[in-house]
């Protein structure tokens, strides 16, 4: 059952407060966030957790690592001009 550590409770390095484990196996457009197997790991079995709910596919998008902050900016201001 995917909901049964969504409870549990840690702190996030990346928010600066607590979440629940619910948040970080959904917070990346419903896929865990690419942190959660460092930030997991000592609480609970996390690689069997995403080999049992997760495909290999999925698995490959959340460990995507993030686009650099001057190409993402880039990307939102073309999207912006785009809307107008």
């Amino acid at each position: 059952m995917i909901e049964e550590h969504d409870q549990k409770m840690i702190r996030c390095p990346r928010i600066g407060g607590d979440v629940n484990f619910k948040f970080c196996r959904s917070e990346n457009n419903m896929l865990p966030c690419r942190w959660v197997v460092g930030c997991w790991e000592r609480r609970v079995d996390i690689h069997k957790f995403l080999e049992e709910h997760f495909s290999e596919e999925e698995q490959s998008k959340i460990f995507v690592p993030p686009k650099p902050k001057l190409e993402s900016l880039v990307e939102m201001m073309e999207k912006a001009k785009e809307k107008k």
